[in-house]
């Protein structure tokens, strides 16, 4: 047999077993699982509390906005600190951290300009 011919029945084989894994955790939650639906099992938070007002409350695009800056300048630095321990005098390496964090700083200095980091009521 062909090794391309054995590269595909194993890739085949493995997509048929994670499937066949992914089947049978759903066949099981779905025999194994107790079902007592009453009212406060459907309330949209079981914590003992009743809740107050409307469950549906938009919140402000700000939360997500200054989460994903949050998510991209704490993964960029994190990115940041392991090249930098790596360098180690390599000139070429130290210009491309050095145009790193000047990308870095610079769309620090964008979301400042633009006002995003400002937390508006």
């Amino acid at each position: 047999m062909a090794e391309s011919t054995q590269a595909f029945l194993f890739l085949l084989g493995a997509t048929v077993a994670a499937l066949a894994f992914v089947g049978l955790v759903f066949a099981a939650n779905a025999l194994l699982s107790p079902r007592n639906p009453n009212p406060s099992k459907l309330e949209p938070y079981e914590c003992g509390m009743p809740p107050q007002g409307d469950p549906h409350v938009r919140f402000p695009l700000r939360f997500a906005a200054i989460a994903v800056l949050f998510v991209i300048f704490d993964v960029e630095s994190v990115l940041l600190f392991s090249v930098a321990t790596r360098i180690r005098g390599d000139l070429s390496g130290g210009l491309a951290l050095l145009g790193f964090a000047a990308m870095l700083a610079f769309g620090l200095l964008y979301a400042w300009k633009t006002g995003a980091l400002q937390w508006r009521s």
